[in-house]
């Protein structure tokens, strides 16, 4: 979903610009008044915005000792139910940094490589013509590592150029209960869309990727995707509130999500995540996630530090690792220098799950739109910059 999280060193500035050099020459405030800030801000953006209804943030920080919840509007624009902090919702990419995880988990079990060839679990049907550039068949080549750092070259179906038929956005806005199977999203690629160059060669962001990603998974595990996840993050973590969306036992009974106007929470076209992004949670399982991540709980050392070398150049001032993004404000703009640098897991519809090494600091959030892919980070500047006026005792 490069496209839906592409951030704009112009907006960036611009921000910086109109909110954030008023609000760094402020005097430090305390917490009740940081939260009432933030409160209000978050007010202010959910009533501008169309798009959206409603946001959901948390702060956690380790080092001052702060922790609050936010949660403002409803569960979505016809209900009246207010939105709760612990309302679950759909993560979108949030569920690279999940299958990442569990690819990291079999590497430190032994199972697998990083470097194993992805031929060794997926026939040729699934693979037929994925990776074939200048009529040369690239697919023996293809590694773990290659689609866990978006390297392999395959297209993307989600935000990838067609060569014919309709991209698959405008497929599911003019149809929301469209529904896909991995399989399905993955013929979409083979049938509409080119490679984009040999493995290794170059970073090209791919939901087509993880999807095999998530097929490769359930050959090794011999088990349904869904499983996996439950009994290699959820579980263990106790994230209670958290599966694989259309494999529940219950309907997904989530906030609002919005691409063009239209709530896709309990539509079909959800289905098109899977692997790449359809996880239902909420901001303290998610949470869970990431401090498990950090305090490696769920991975050794040696495995997070490979995941989490980000090594290839998304955007400037964004890079990438496997599964996850990281975010250089200096880089974005020289405006932002002293703002600390942040990474995770990050979805197009304004939905993250960020740390701040340095300061030692989580920022959750959800906004639930596709319209927030890069508002959504903007907001994050603005939310950072109110919560690092604090008065630390």
């Amino acid at each position: 979903m490069k496209k839906g999280i592409k951030i704009l060193l112009g907006a960036i500035i611009v921000v910086v610009i109109g909110f954030g050099l008023l609000t760094f020459i402020n005097r430090p405030i305390s917490e009740a008044a940081v939260n009432e800030k933030i409160k209000t801000h978050l007010t202010k953006v959910l009533k501008k915005n169309d798009s959206l209804s409603s946001v959901l943030l948390t702060i956690y920080s380790n080092q001052s000792g702060y922790f609050e919840q936010f949660a403002v509007g409803t569960k979505n624009q016809i209900s009246d139910q207010p939105v709760q902090t612990d309302s679950q919702y759909h993560a979108a990419s949030i569920g690279k940094t999940m299958c990442a995880a569990v690819y990291g988990i079999l590497v430190d079990e032994g199972k697998i490589s990083y470097d194993d060839k992805i031929s060794s679990w997926l026939d040729e049907d699934i693979l037929k013509g994925l990776f074939v550039i200048d009529s040369i068949d690239y697919r023996d080549q293809i590694t773990l590592r290659h689609l866990l750092s978006h390297t392999s070259g395959v297209g993307d179906y989600f935000e990838g150029p067609v060569k014919s038929g309709k991209p698959i956005i405008e497929m599911i806005s003019s149809h929301p209960d469209l529904s896909f199977t991995p399989d399905q999203l993955i013929a979409f690629t083979r049938e509409n869309q080119n490679p984009i160059g040999k493995p290794g060669q170059q970073f090209y962001y791919s939901d087509t990727g993880y999807i095999l990603l998530g097929l490769i998974l359930e050959a090794i595990e011999e088990k349904p995707y869904s499983d996996i996840l439950a009994e290699k993050i959820f579980e263990p973590l106790g994230m209670n509130d958290s599966y694989l969306m259309f494999y529940n036992d219950a309907p997904a009974d989530i906030v609002g999500v919005y691409l063009n106007g239209i709530d896709y929470s309990d539509k079909n076209a959800l289905s098109i995540d899977w692997s790449g992004g359809g996880v239902v949670t909420t901001m303290n399982d998610l949470l869970n996630f990431m401090r498990a991540l950090e305090n490696g709980v769920l991975l050794s050392d040696e495995v997070y530090r490979q995941m989490t070398d980000f090594k290839h150049r998304y955007e400037k001032g964004i890079y990438y690792g496997m599964g996850m993004m990281y975010f250089d404000f200096s880089e974005l703009s020289f405006l932002l220098g002293s703002m600390t640098d942040v990474y995770g897991g990050v979805g197009a519809t304004g939905t993250y799950i960020l740390y701040d090494k340095e300061k030692d600091t989580f920022f959750i959030a959800n906004f639930g739109s596709l319209d927030f892919a890069e508002k959504g980070i903007e907001e994050l500047v603005k939310i950072r910059m109110i919560y690092d006026r604090m008065i630390v005792e």
